[in-house]
């Protein structure tokens, strides 16, 4: 309503302005500096209280057919400004009103659902849905108890007979009384993007798990050989750890297909000190020469994707394995949100000798060219799994070694006490 408000008394005020109702407009100015410090620094009471000035002024200062005037030529502003802004949208949007007959249909929804504003109108909405598992009637009757629906998945035919997957948020409509008039649709074809993600899907199972039978034949062959070699032979050790690093790339790739899969809505809250412990412990075990540090808080809640953890663990792993430092170091630092910041923040330092250009540019923008291409899936699949969080990922690298850092949303005001280990 504050920001109905806020557009309102703007379209008002430039009408009085074009109409040239001088001393209506004086008396707005005056009652905006005249305004306790209170008022101006909040927008929302602001909105109200230069609305609630100008419809005063209206009545003080012009007779009834002047206000008419005005308003009018306000509301045909608004009308004109926000039907602009429905025909230019890319997107389908529809409006209907309470018994579900369509009352508003834009150019994207014509070309998105192949039906003709003429032909649509008065119409029932239900005519377009096709009803499987999410059915018109269902999403009316949340709609109607005032309810929204917020991306919800859902199909609908286009006049030809063809089904389109797709994927609606829509809002219910009140009138004066606060009882639902209708409600307005958002309808975006999502039907390239999930037939390409289901075929993606597919080809990753099945390369998966023809890998993982090769894989069990080749290892059942290399034990054979190796009973008859001797234990120290290096080209068994070499072959052992090329079949491993074929294994984590199928495993990798599984991790790719959930980020893939997931939806942004779909989160976990995580306690990002426990799950840094958690890789820290693994680190110090493996990788024993390592100098590992880290200063913690209490707690640091966040919320991110479910692979969140294998995140942090890949980034861990890369600060010692590349690392050719003669005392391999890696530090870990988190802030807690700090004012009005939401924000957790992770700093991962090292002391190596700092990620290549090409895998600077996929932690930051998870791009490549045809002349420069990653080595590897764990820094694509970090990168994916951040902002898959809603989270941000950067890197700097200096002569002294590499710093990662990680944002990711604060789940809930965090403890503000910190340990070291």
């Amino acid at each position: 309503m504050d920001e109905s408000a806020d557009q309102i008394a703007g379209a008002v005020f430039r009408a009085i302005t074009e109409r040239g109702h001088e001393d209506v407009e004086r008396a707005v100015v005056d009652a905006y500096a005249d305004a306790d410090e209170g008022v101006l620094s909040n927008r929302d009471g602001l909105s109200r209280t230069m609305l609630a000035e100008l419809l005063d002024a209206l009545g003080r200062h012009l007779d009834s057919n002047e206000q008419v005037e005005v308003l009018t030529t306000a509301v045909e502003q608004l009308v004109d400004r926000f039907g602009t802004i429905i025909d230019a949208a890319p997107v389908a949007i529809c409006a209907i009103d309470d018994d579900g007959t369509v009352q508003l249909w834009n150019p994207a929804a014509e070309r998105t659902l192949g039906y003709d504003k003429s032909s649509i109108l008065g119409r029932p909405f239900e005519v377009v849905w096709a009803d499987d598992e999410t059915t018109f009637s269902a999403c009316l009757e949340r709609l109607q108890s005032g309810e929204r629906l917020s991306g919800i998945d859902t199909r609908h035919h286009r006049p030809d007979g063809s089904l389109l997957d797709t994927r609606t948020w829509a809002a219910p409509l009140g009138d004066d009384a606060g009882s639902a008039g209708g409600a307005t649709f958002v309808v975006v074809d999502v039907t390239e993007r999930r037939g390409r993600q289901q075929r993606l899907s597919v080809l990753n199972r099945v390369l998966r798990h023809n890998i993982r039978n090769e894989l069990n034949v080749a290892t059942g062959h290399l034990d054979r050989l190796a009973a008859q070699l001797p234990e120290d032979e290096q080209s068994l050790r070499v072959v052992r750890e090329r079949l491993d690093a074929i294994l984590e790339l199928s495993d990798t790739a599984h991790r790719i297909e959930q980020v893939a899969d997931a939806d942004r809505d779909d989160t976990v809250s995580f306690d990002l000190t426990t799950v840094l412990g958690d890789c820290l412990d693994r680190l110090r075990r493996d990788a024993p020469a390592a100098d590992v540090t880290a200063t913690l808080p209490d707690r640091a809640p966040v919320v991110g994707h479910e692979l969140l953890p294998y995140a942090f663990e890949n980034v861990l792993e890369n600060a010692v394995q590349h690392n050719d430092a003669a005392a391999p170091s890696v530090s870990v630092d988190v802030s807690l949100p700090d004012g009005e910041a939401d924000r957790v923040t992770v700093r991962i330092a090292d002391n190596g000798p700092g990620l290549p250009p090409v895998e600077r540019q996929v932690l930051r923008t998870a791009a490549e060219t045809q002349l420069t291409h990653s080595t590897g899936l764990g820094l694509w699949l970090t990168n994916w799994i951040v902002r898959g969080s809603s989270g941000r990922i950067d890197v700097d690298c200096t002569a002294g070694g590499t710093t990662v850092v990680v944002e990711l949303p604060a789940a809930t005001p965090a403890t503000h006490s910190s340990t070291t280990t």
